[in-house]
């Protein structure tokens, strides 16, 4: 494995580490944003506002986590396309941590889309809510279309393919917008759906849901017609070709991917859990923000995530490098 593949390969697990730790400061942030009351309808502290912290605590992690994966993505795409020993293994594990990315944000932006609903405390500014929803949801949004279009469209692999006919130039734009409709088209849809809601604090009725799947799928459909005139165009692009390989190592790759994906998520979970005991819970009225943060406490309960995720960390990156050496041989 040479230096490229090496640090393609520490990109995807720093992307996950800083995710993971990302999680934790929101999960934090968000017991001190909560409210807290002295006696009824008298706040101490806290706040029911829409606008969070660690709203963008959480996409600031989950940007780090698609941009280094979108790193490590490119620079294995281009040591596959210019047939690099090794290469195929890291370019497999960094596809998985772009796809983990994608499906992360989207899952960020539904997310923000149904906290929008039975805010009834919330300050119902205008600000406040483009702030704390649509904000949220519209950069979201932007970074899956950038990282869409970095692995797919505009691959560095295109360097090695040479300059590109007018024709292949036109299937490329075609095939931007085949990715660009769908996500575009189901963000506006959300935030028809919040803006309906907002303005009569009710949930969405038939036929607004009815305009908004019809744009979500018009939206898809448009996208299917440029994906459709791209594959017509034969746009030409660097495809990694297989490496032949015995089932064996195979089936070693998809139990190191299974793995990963569930202890990360153990890990996640241990580390939320950990800092769940931090909340105060004094019976009605909710007077102190934490729980004292002991030694105890992070031998006990945190300590415990970190290492699950370092061994994370440690695992797919000693599986991934054997993977590429025996690849490369």
């Amino acid at each position: 494995m040479n230096k490229s593949l090496k640090v393609a390969t520490l990109f995807v697990l720093l992307g996950l580490t800083l995710a993971w730790f990302g999680f934790m400061i929101a999960n934090f942030l968000g017991i001190l944003e909560g409210p807290r009351y002295v006696e009824p309808g008298m706040y101490e502290g806290g706040s029911q506002a829409l606008t969070k912290g660690s709203t963008y605590v959480f996409l600031a992690a989950l940007v780090a986590l698609a941009g280094f994966s979108g790193l490590a993505y490119r620079k294995a795409d281009y040591a596959v396309s210019k047939k690099t020993p090794g290469a195929l293994p890291v370019f497999r594990f960094a596809t998985v941590g772009v796809v983990v990315s994608l499906v992360s944000l989207v899952f960020f932006a539904l997310s923000a889309f149904s906290a929008s609903f039975n805010m009834f405390g919330s300050s119902g500014t205008v600000v406040d809510q483009l702030t704390g929803v649509y904000v949220p949801i519209i950069l979201a949004a932007a970074v899956c279309v950038f990282l869409l279009l970095s692995v797919t469209v505009y691959r560095k692999s295109e360097a090695v393919a040479g300059t590109l006919t007018p024709e292949q130039k036109r299937a490329k734009r075609e095939a931007a917008l085949a990715f660009v409709y769908p996500i575009v088209g189901t963000t506006l849809a959300l935030l028809i759906g919040i803006t309906v809601y907002q303005s009569n604090r009710q949930n969405p009725q038939s036929w607004v849901w009815v305009l908004i799947l019809a744009i979500v799928g018009g939206s898809v459909a448009i996208g299917s017609i440029y994906a459709a005139r791209t594959r017509a165009h034969g746009a030409s692009q660097a495809k990694p070709k297989k490496v032949a390989g015995t089932a064996a190592l195979s089936l070693n790759f998809v139990l190191v991917v299974i793995f990963v994906v569930v202890v990360t998520f153990m890990s996640f979970m241990f580390g939320i859990a950990a800092i769940s005991e931090l909340n105060y819970y004094g019976g009605w009225f909710k007077k102190e923000p934490l729980n004292a943060i002991t030694l105890q406490w992070f031998v006990n309960s945190m300590l415990p995530a970190i290492l699950i995720l370092a061994l994370v960390d440690v695992t797919a990156y000693i599986a991934v490098r054997i993977r590429s050496i025996v690849a490369s041989n």
